[in-house]
């Protein structure tokens, strides 16, 4: 019955088998490494990874066999997987007792990367919850603006953060449970110390709802061409895919190695159990997917501070990490410390670059250090929850601006803008189709009627393919600037700049940098006899944006942006000119 229905929908365009990468072809089938079946995630019959846990109660089922493991370290704090499922556990009943937590309800999580976000995380997810996972290095009024864009009727948050917002709205309409001793203090009978909602209960064991694939999960804050951020909700089921594809390729990686070097790894620094060390922020899909992915297969978490090269050299020396995630920046960094021996670059085994495209002189850089290193590039968004296309090994140093081929279970297609196929070699929109993809965008039915269309998501990149099935992103189709690894959205960049006063109309830009991969910079326009201060500016973004938003450059003009005949500022003919001008 599955063999017919699998033969069905194999012969539509959504599960035609695209794999191309002939390593992964060896893989998948009955009675090899992995198999793959059809399953309904969001009322949607999509391929998945057969055996995988179908939503988060499985994943945690699955790092619940795992007690006495460590699972977690943060400074001087150290969790097993029974400790952190305890608290877990006692704040999910405080949700549910207390603050009147039931499913579909959703709670914000506002904190910086610590345990508690990792417990907060489980406690709501496992009662049914939707955990909105708010940018924590915003300012209060992009916080605010995220928890009330996600309804949510709760939210934890770390006493930093908690000043923030407080001191924009003493009195929210929502409770809270506060990390640490907020300045501003509990209110009485309505909010919550997470110390005390936290603490294990005896004989109280974690007993996850068991949510159909299709109850939303997590709301991750992306932004797009309005300005402002958009909360794509994502369902029990496209996490759990998410994680399986993740576990698979790293099993994947580890056999292409032993290939490729005639290496054979030791256990301890394959995939499946090397820790996995959060160097970047939790609320982002590269801090969310290690986590559960950690929690799978009960390996430890890693939480550190603020990026610097100093962090990841530690970490290599003393925790054993072996695979890095990286951005072009953090390469940069590590490459100039006086500790890039190369007995310690020698140890990382893998990296895998998902932010930005390298320049080619970096990836001869990587060659030359670290030869022993298998290096990979992968492509995704948070719609589709990570994972689109992937590419490592010795096929991704002859391809190094290609973003790879689909990852299994994924269906990709370019399109022409009447709807139409794209030919090998012709630029289209590359559209996705997958278990992954988000179940919409919270609260904004119209983005979500344009991104979602049966069953496929509109990236918003153009790209080509080659004969081989390679994906190369050729040009972004939304104004976004990738920085050292964030996203910035322009137009909510511009969005700021028009308020500041003086200015007329402004458009923000990537340029450039061989560091970042691109540094933003504005152009506004002002009056002839207007005063220009580029510092008064950015201290105006400040106040607004979070601090990586800020345009490091300021140009300032007199004559009005150039303008389409439908009367929208033409920004193909301005980049065009000024970066022409900045070469």
């Amino acid at each position: 019955m599955v063999e017919d229905t699998v033969a069905v929908l194999a012969a539509t365009s959504i599960f035609r088998t695209n794999i191309r990468d002939p390593l992964v072809e060896r893989l998948i089938g009955p009675g090899r490494l992995a198999e793959l079946e059809v399953a309904e995630v969001a009322g949607r019959k999509q391929q998945v990874f057969k055996g995988a846990a179908r939503n988060l109660a499985g994943l945690f089922r699955q790092g619940m066999a795992f007690p006495d493991r460590l699972a977690v370290v943060h400074e001087d704090t150290q969790l097993t997987y029974g400790e952190l499922f305890a608290r877990a556990a006692a704040l999910g009943r405080s949700l549910r007792e207390n603050f009147g937590l039931t499913k579909g309800m959703t709670v914000a999580v506002v904190t910086a990367n610590r345990p508690e976000w990792i417990v907060s995380l489980l406690a709501i997810t496992g009662a049914g919850g939707i955990a909105a996972l708010v940018n924590s290095r915003g300012v209060a009024e992009e916080m605010l603006r995220a928890i009330e864009k996600a309804g949510c009727t709760l939210a934890i948050l770390d006493a930093e953060r908690d000043d923030i917002i407080s001191a924009e709205r003493p009195d929210p309409a929502w409770p809270r449970i506060v990390i640490g001793n907020p300045r501003a203090g509990l209110r009485e009978g309505r909010d919550g110390d997470f110390a005390a909602l936290s603490v294990p209960v005896a004989g109280l064991g974690f007993n996850p709802e068991e949510m159909d694939p299709g109850h939303g999960g997590i709301i991750l804050f992306t932004s797009g061409t309005t300005g402002f951020p958009k909360g794509a909700l994502l369902s029990h089921g496209a996490l759990a895919a998410s994680v399986s594809v993740a576990c698979f390729m790293g099993t994947l990686q580890d056999i292409r190695y032993e290939e490729e070097s005639g290496e054979r790894l030791p256990e301890r620094q394959k995939a499946m159990a090397t820790p996995a060390v959060i160097l970047g922020p939790m609320f982002h899909l590269s801090g969310i997917m290690p986590i559960l992915r950690a929690i799978s297969v009960g390996t430890t978490i890693h939480i550190m501070g603020k990026w610097n090269a100093d962090v990841a050299f530690d970490m290599i020396e003393n925790v054993g990490m072996t695979r890095l995630s990286f951005v072009p920046a953090m390469l940069f960094d590590m490459f100039k410390s006086p500790r890039a021996t190369p007995e310690l670059l020698a140890s990382v085994r893998y990296m895998v670059n998902g932010a930005a495209p390298l320049n080619l002189p970096l990836v001869e850089e990587i060659r030359q250090r670290m030869p022993n290193c298998q290096l990979a590039n992968g492509y995704g968004q948070t719609e589709a929850t990570a994972w689109t296309c992937n590419i490592s090994g010795n096929v991704y140093l002859d391809h190094p601006a290609a973003c790879g081929w689909p990852a299994p279970t994924v269906q990709v297609q370019l399109r022409r803008d009447d709807g139409s196929e794209a030919a090998v070699g012709e630029p289209g929109e590359l559209w996705v189709s997958s278990a992954l993809l988000m179940s919409e965008y919270v609260g904004d039915p119209e983005a979500t009627a344009e991104t979602l269309q049966d069953g496929w998501l509109a990236s918003g990149d153009i790209a080509i393919v080659d004969e081989s099935g390679i994906y190369s992103i050729v040009d972004r189709k939304k104004n976004m600037v990738i920085s050292g690894g964030e996203n910035i959205y322009c137009a909510e960049v511009e969005r700021v700049l028009a308020s500041c006063p003086g200015v007329r109309e402004a458009i923000a830009y990537g340029l450039p940098d061989q560091r970042l991969g691109e540094r933003l910079a504005a152009t506004v326009v002002v009056a002839p006899d207007a005063e220009r201060d580029a510092d008064a500016v950015k201290v105006h973004c400040r106040a607004h944006l979070a601090i990586y938003k800020v345009p490091r450059e300021v140009a300032f003009i007199t004559e009005a942006l150039p303008r389409t005949a439908s009367g929208k500022v033409d920004r193909g003919t301005f980049l065009k000119n000024i970066k022409g001008e900045k070469r």
